[in-house]
């Protein structure tokens, strides 16, 4: 009996050191070693000490005679440490843990190594003093709150390995340009939200979600084309950005949620030639809306889809009537004495389809797609010039016909800069 309790204490060690439980500090930085017994976190400082200053961690530390890897930078490693100025990560380290540096106010410089694959929540949550970041570029995700509130941070570059933007990962930064690579299919709820700097976006064309209040009070924005990969669109995603004047809706089958431009007064709308279907109360209240052109492809246009559109004086629809599938009250509290314009053969069509022959003022007038009418206003002129160097600018290269058709002036499959040199000797000739 005495053998087997005499036995029980050193089975209860060995099993704590098989579990990595061992802490030791070297170059005043923790570590603990991790379960593998090779490699080692970087942990919280012992009780009563802080990290500060400038700190370079090394790729391997030795303790006891054993070296080990410096693999993670561990969970609230370093959060509260206020006088923190700068960390430089090693090559060896792959993930960086929840709240690692959450309210290092002093923080000026971060350094990843391009091995680092994860990001936790909140891990730069308060980094105030933070300006720029360069991502690894193996990184997968982006966690929830992981730059919130760096009033700061006015530069980052989102890597191309980016699936995931977490939710509100840079909600309150002074961000001025964000560009989404097509890597990313999802963008989370509030994660750019009051990014009241943000002058310029660019959504990846592989985009299917934009969450809730995603892009909520960027109040300095000024345009957005919505790709054709949206398949939803949250609430509030773009509500109060009271400068966006400029929507590009290219998204062919989108459910979208109630107030998602509420507080925003558009003045120019381009809805993509694939287009298949308009959402419910898309274009409520965009009362500012003067003009509209219905593309084609167009064969679905849900309720109220332009209710208290009430600016509206000219609408140019192409689809045939009868292969359109309409929504109860899609004009509700749309001035009917404003114009209808449609292709000839559709005339008769649209003076007695349902909804359509409300209008007092049809004509069939309109003409099929002009080469080189890139804004798709019927004519070409320099307004077409301007409208391809927009494309060109806010999207990656290269840039698929199939996503901008009117742009493709050259035809030949890409929207490029030769497209602008096709559309200058258009205009020249004429």
């Amino acid at each position: 009996m005495m053998k087997r309790f005499f036995f029980l204490p050193i089975v209860l060690i060995a099993c704590s050191l098989a579990a990595g439980a061992i802490d030791f500090e070297v170059d005043n930085l923790r570590y603990s070693v991790n379960s593998d017994n090779t490699s080692v976190t970087v942990t919280t400082p012992a009780e009563g000490k802080t990290y500060s200053g400038d700190i370079t961690i090394p790729g391997s530390v030795a303790n006891n005679g054993v070296t080990y890897s410096v693999t993670a930078i561990g969970d609230d490693a370093f959060q509260d440490c206020t006088e923190l100025t700068s960390v430089v990560m090693p090559n060896s380290v792959t993930s960086i843990g929840e709240y690692a540096f959450d309210y290092c106010r002093k923080l000026k410089s971060v350094v990843m190594p391009n091995s680092v694959t994860s990001i936790g929540n909140g891990a730069f949550l308060y980094c105030s003093a933070l300006t720029s970041v360069s991502l690894p570029e193996n990184l997968t995700s982006i966690g929830n709150s992981c730059f919130r509130w760096c009033y700061g941070l006015k530069e980052v570059d989102i890597p191309a390995s980016v699936t995931k933007i977490g939710d509100a990962a840079f909600d309150d930064c002074s961000l001025t340009k964000v560009v989404i690579p097509n890597s990313v299919t999802e963008i989370g709820d509030y994660s750019f939200r009051s990014c009241d700097k943000l002058t310029d976006v660019t959504i990846g064309n592989s985009v299917t979600t934009i969450g809730e209040g995603a892009f909520q009070n960027c109040s300095n924005l000024p345009r957005v084309t919505i790709p054709k990969s949206v398949t939803y669109l949250d609430l509030q995603a773009f509500s109060d950005c009271n400068s966006l004047k400029s929507l590009t809706w290219n998204a062919k089958e989108c459910i979208i949620g109630t107030d998602w431009l509420q507080n925003v007064q558009l003045t120019e709308l381009i809805i993509g030639d694939e287009v298949e279907r308009i959402p419910a109360y898309w274009m409520e209240n965009q009362s500012s809306l003067t003009s509209l052109v219905i593309p084609a492809s167009v064969t679905w246009i849900c309720e109220n889809a332009f209710e208290d559109c009430y600016g509206l004086t000219r609408i140019d629809a192409y689809p045939d009537p009868a292969k359109v599938t309409m929504g109860k009250n899609v004009f509700t509290y749309v001035e009917k004495d404003g114009t209808l314009h449609v292709l000839p053969q559709y005339l008769s069509a649209y003076q007695t389809a349902n909804q359509w022959r409300d209008f007092t003022n049809i004509k069939g007038d309109l003409s099929e797609f002009v080469k080189g009418d890139v804004n798709k206003d019927k004519e070409v002129s320099i307004a077409d010039v301007t409208t391809l160097v927009n494309i060109l600018m806010a999207n990656e290269s290269p840039i698929a016909a199939t996503d901008f058709p009117t742009a493709d002036v050259n035809e030949d499959g890409e929207v490029g800069i030769a497209d602008v040199t096709s559309l200058v000797n258009i205009l020249l000739a004429e």
